[in-house]
Order: structure tokens, then sequence, then C-alpha cells
């Protein structure tokens, strides 16, 4: 069983969303694990609201692939949004999430192991020019 770590930055919006998204891994078949420990993948839902928020979401990143560095990094979020194709050059990060693609990662993160070339693009939409929301779902609360 793959070990999967997620870490928030931001929001009460990304605080739902990473739970969200940790549910749909646990769905999916993975243990969770607090951020600290080894894990086969981190997912790290970004926030880009300041300067300082954009450098801690770069240096979650990094400290996620230090970390273990045959990790999945994923990177999700605002600052994908706004610094998209800087962070697909980053050697850090294996995958970038955009915020109307947060509901595929099980999915992607298949792909990824699987060794499919498709994985390591970007997965980030234009979202000003999309009315198509995503839906993303907590069963319960995590208190």
């Amino acid at each position: 069983m793959r070990k999967a770590a997620l870490h928030n930055l931001g929001c009460k919006v990304n605080a739902y969303e990473t739970e969200a998204m940790g549910q749909l891994l646990e769905e999916a078949g993975y243990e969770l694990v607090a951020f600290e420990e080894t894990a086969d993948v981190y997912v790290i839902n970004t926030c880009s609201f300041t300067n300082i928020a954009d450098r801690k979401s770069r240096q979650m990143l990094h400290r996620a692939k230090k970390r273990n560095p045959h990790a999945a990094v994923v990177a999700a979020g605002c600052y994908v949004q706004a610094a998209g194709e800087e962070l697909q050059k980053d050697p850090a990060v294996d995958i970038v999430i955009g915020n109307n693609r947060k509901a595929e990662l099980p999915g992607i993160l298949e792909d990824f192991f699987a060794g499919r070339e498709e994985a390591r693009k970007g997965y980030v939409i234009d979202i000003g020019k999309t009315r198509e929301y995503e839906e993303l779902h907590v069963d319960q609360a995590p208190f």
C-alpha cells in the first residue's frame, strides 16, 4: 500500500479541498500519513495570496522532495494557477495540478506510477475561461 502525505497552505477552501483529496486517496487505497513521515506521494495544496505564500509553497514542495527523493511530489492549487509553467520545470515537482483538476488526483497518480508520460504534463486549465466548477466532497469532518 502506498503512503500519501498532504499539506495545506492558505485559506479554508484549500483546507477543505486538501481534506477531500486525502479522502479520494484513501478511497483509492492509499494510507494517509503525517507530512513529516516518509511517503510515496506528497501533495502540497499551494497558496498564492502573497509573495510570502508563493515562497512557502515552493519551500514545502522542495522539503517534500528532500524528505523522499523517490516520492511523487504533487503541486496543486493557487500557486500552480499562477506559476504552473515554472513549476513544470522545477525538478522537485513531479506533477502539477491546477484548481479545476484536483478530483482527478488518484487517476493522475495511477498514470504517474505506471510510467505514462501524460502524467508528467501539467493539469492546469485557464480557470478564468471556464464556467465549470470541480466537485470535491468530504464525507466526514476531520475532527
